[in-house]
């Protein structure tokens, strides 16, 4: 295919993805399912994605059951995001998978799958970047940069995001926020 050919097609695609973004936050929760596999996006039926959700891809990403994200949060879900059961994101959140590689002469594209576990909670405006897991209820303060994995139960914040102690409970509760045209 030519550059020109192949430019084109890359036009076509992020096109495709800006009409997705915005038909996410027009349509109600009860037509959101049939976007979600047209995008061969795996979304349990109790998860809510609130509008103003941002994908950067088609496929490549699993909301568990009861998970919750909240508006404005940006999914990089080129490498892979899968998101646990119970998990909270809160609003403008970012989750990366790819990004690029300052030391590689090209600026060659370097990523890896972020993995969020079962009743783990990202606070407003936290960065998680490629190939960061979150263990199961573990936390991200607001504003932190996530860097290194996070192990089950633990507290970060700051950036880069440093260790601030255990979370003082065992997580039970169940996220339901379904509001139909939650904006």
């Amino acid at each position: 295919m030519s550059s020109r050919a192949s430019h084109f097609v890359d036009q076509l695609y992020f096109l495709g993805l800006a009409a997705i973004n915005t038909l996410h936050g027009l349509l109600p929760f009860v037509a959101r399912p049939l976007l979600y596999r047209l995008c061969r996006f795996d979304v349990h039926r109790d998860a809510t994605l609130q509008g103003g959700v941002r994908f950067f891809h088609v496929g490549r990403l699993s909301v568990g059951e009861g998970s919750l994200i909240n508006r404005g949060v940006y999914l990089d879900n080129r490498m892979g995001i899968r998101i646990g059961r119970q998990v909270s994101i809160a609003h403008d959140a970012k989750i990366y998978t790819l990004g690029h590689d300052p030391h590689d002469e090209t600026f060659a594209a370097k990523g890896a799958e972020v993995r969020i576990d079962d009743y783990a909670v990202v606070f407003a405006g936290a960065m998680i970047m490629p190939g960061v897991h979150l263990g199961e209820g573990s936390v991200v303060m607001a504003g932190a940069v996530v860097t290194k994995d996070v192990p089950p139960g633990r507290m970060v914040g700051g950036n880069p995001a440093v260790d601030l102690g255990e979370r003082r409970c065992k997580p039970t509760y169940r996220l339901k926020r379904r509001y139909w045209f939650a904006h």
